[in-house]
């Protein structure tokens, strides 16, 4: 980690080469269920040198912190009508962080944005001991019936530990803190959250280079105690997350193409 980078400090369009991975840990305190009703999301997998582990994919993991980052900006007033799937507004915060399409969108705009939060697959810290798994119809959501639709439900033990890297693109104070300030709310996960899926995240430490260097893969057979992390403190981030959703959200009104 060079001693001369370190955070933009605005925000811009185009991608300056600049790259914040963060290292964290998420254990489960109890059971967890995830379930999946398409082929392409597996669950556990077979690794060469690793065995068997649990795994959470990518855009699970992203979905439920996106939601988390939504959730907190309404609360300041900012982004109040943008949800997921296809009602998203692109231009706050949430959608500049992890981007949308503007064709499918409700604001109908004719641009992208690219996701500036970027991950991989997060890897069960340990190989894949107890697993329980079975077979359900999917419930369709606007007359609560069930269909041909299966998905398959797999509960994952309490006390399982996943290590993930999350990593910034071009990141700025105010986004990375936004981005750390959400990553210690997560606090459950998984398919049905009401009763299940509590969990604690732990940042271990982050690396800023002007390329990925790190993977999940490399680290997942061991606790992360690498001399090489910077501790998150190290950033000094700003104290107050309102300030620095208004602050993005400010400078997006400039730099986005206007409504219509």
């Amino acid at each position: 980690m060079s001693k001369n980078i370190s955070l933009l400090k605005d925000i811009q369009i185009l991608s300056r080469g600049l790259y914040l991975q963060i290292v964290f840990k998420v254990k489960l305190l109890d059971d967890a269920i995830i379930r999946s009703n398409e082929p392409e999301e597996v669950l556990s997998y077979h690794y060469e040198t690793l065995g068997n582990r649990f795994i959470i994919p990518w855009r699970k993991f992203k979905g439920k912190f996106r939601r988390l980052v939504m959730e907190q900006q309404r609360n300041f007033g900012i982004g109040t009508d943008c949800a997921l799937k296809d009602k998203l507004c692109m231009r706050c915060p949430a959608c500049f962080l992890f981007g949308g399409t503007g064709e499918t969108s409700k604001a109908k705009v004719n641009y992208n944005l690219l996701s500036r939060v970027l991950g991989e697959t997060l890897i069960s810290i340990g190989e894949m001991k107890d697993i329980s798994s079975y077979t359900a119809n999917a419930v369709d959501e606007e007359d609560l019936t069930t269909g041909q639709a299966l998905m398959t439900i797999l509960k994952v033990p309490a006390e399982t530990k996943f290590l993930g890297i999350l990593t910034l693109r071009d990141p700025t104070p105010e986004i990375t803190k936004i981005i750390i300030d959400n990553l210690s709310r997560l606090t459950r996960l998984g398919a049905s959250t009401r009763e299940w899926g509590r969990c604690k995240t732990d940042i271990f430490g982050y690396r800023l280079e002007d390329r990925e260097t790190l993977s999940a893969y490399d680290w997942a057979n061991r606790e992360v105690k690498d001399a090489r992390l910077a501790p998150i403190e190290a950033l000094n981030l700003p104290k107050e997350i309102d300030i620095c959703y208004a602050k993005i959200n400010k400078a997006l009104s400039s730099m986005l193409p206007p409504k219509g």
